[in-house]
């Protein structure tokens, strides 16, 4: 009798470890339900559970369902933290349920209560995203769209370079413009969601290409707070070249609201001027201040293409007018000439900054030589290559040779023949 009941507490042990996966599934899916603020999901090794004051290990033999999860998961203050010890197990239970949900008819409420549970643990399912907006897609309910950005955030929080989950979100916001809702504040939340996790996750472009993504959902005036605001964040991460990406988008975008309403169009183009060359004395400022970082100078190309263009064209209109691309020219020198004697530094940053400053006012001369411009503005191209010419040639040619013999692959080298550099760097390479 003794032995029977030994057994079938074996028995009972056993079946109760077998369903512990499905029962810790339940429980997961009920604090996800209890609780649907978590913005914040931990993946924590066993030990670890201790500091979170967790129920701590017990006689095997008496342990129930609830301290089994309790020594799994760990929920407050809406942070949620799980055992790395059960996510096998959970993830297999997760994936079980939902292909069961999947294949069941009239089941949206357990598929989307399974397909959350499994795309918090591995959220590169492509088929577990593409069941849920299955689901989504049948009745718009504005609700539901903002609960599935929290999930998207919630993941995000942990995982900020997922690509399915960039992806969804885009989704969700897209179903939103197009019921005309208003998109205002909800561009306004993701411009602060994308801008927290770049400062936690540094290099994501992800994230910056969302941003980029939602320009055309925003109005003028929310164009020009963007530009404002990111002012801030560039001067405090001037290697990343995200951020800068993001700031031409917005540039091209008000140039694009420009071209296309004819409203007070002197007014607008008087702005976008005045816009304009603040961006460049702005990345002036930033390239003497911090040397060698190449995301500057390639803002600054972006900057000279678009402007030269723009004085060519008026100037082609107004011959008469003060030649303001001279102007810039000179400006344009002055800056090469001090980049080429700044004092060296141990870190040769110096070096580099002479480098990126000579192979700029290269490429300002070849592209001058071949960007497309209205017919109005084609006279004025090569007086303007020989400006710009006849004004490198006073701004120590010696030491701009050297340079750019140091800084041009063998392959490039070509390129010195459009500053009659080619004869002259022969006894340099």
């Amino acid at each position: 009798m003794k032995l029977q009941q030994q057994e079938s507490a074996v028995e009972q042990q056993q079946g109760g470890e077998e369903k512990l996966p499905e029962n810790l599934l339940l429980y997961f899916e009920q604090i996800l339900h209890d609780d649907p603020l978590i913005d914040e999901v931990g993946f924590l090794h066993p030990t670890q559970f201790c500091s979170l004051d967790c129920a701590r290990d017990g006689d095997s033999a008496s342990q129930s369902t609830e301290f089994h999860c309790a020594r799994y998961f760990w929920c407050r203050d809406h942070k949620l933290a799980i055992s790395a010890e059960i996510l096998p197990e959970l993830y297999h239970a997760a994936r079980d349920a939902y292909y069961n949900a999947r294949d069941a008819p009239l089941s949206r409420t357990n598929l989307m209560r399974h397909t959350k549970a499994l795309l918090i643990l591995c959220p590169d399912l492509l088929t577990a995203w593409n069941s849920r907006k299955m689901v989504l897609s049948a009745l718009y309910d504005f609700t539901k769209l903002k609960d599935e950005l929290q999930l998207c955030a919630l993941i995000l929080s942990y995982s900020p370079k997922n690509e399915s989950t960039w992806s969804h979100r885009r989704w969700v916001i897209k179903q939103v413009a197009e019921q005309h809702q208003d998109m205002l504040e909800l561009i306004g939340n993701e411009s602060i969601l994308v801008k927290e996790i770049a400062e936690k996750s540094k290099m994501n472009y992800r994230a910056w290409r969302h941003r980029c993504w939602l320009i055309p959902y925003m109005t003028r005036k929310q164009v020009l707070d963007e530009l404002n605001e990111s002012t801030r964040w560039s001067e405090l991460h001037v290697a990343d070249n995200c951020c800068f990406h993001y700031r031409r988008s917005l540039l091209l975008a008000l140039l694009d609201n420009f071209f296309g309403n004819e409203e007070d169009s002197l007014s607008w183009e008087s702005d976008i001027c005045l816009l304009w060359k603040e961006e460049l004395r702005w990345d002036e400022m930033l390239i003497k201040r911090y040397q060698g970082r190449e995301s500057l100078w390639n803002h600054r190309r972006f900057l000279s293409h678009l402007w030269i263009q723009h004085l060519l064209t008026v100037e082609g209109n107004w011959p008469a007018t003060t030649s303001q691309m001279d102007m810039f020219v000179i400006q344009e020198i002055q800056l090469l000439s001090e980049c080429l004697h700044d004092p060296v530094d141990e870190f040769e940053e110096s070096r580099v900054q002479a480098e990126l400053s000579a192979l700029y006012i290269m490429w300002i001369t070849k592209a001058i030589s071949s960007w497309f411009y209205p017919a109005s503005c084609l006279s004025q191209v090569p007086d303007v290559k020989g400006k710009l010419e006849e004004r490198l040639h006073f701004a120590s040619m010696g030491r701009l040779k050297d340079v750019l013999a140091g800084a041009c692959r063998p392959e490039k080298r070509f390129w010195m023949n459009l500053l009659n550099l080619a004869d002259q760097s022969s006894d340099v390479q």
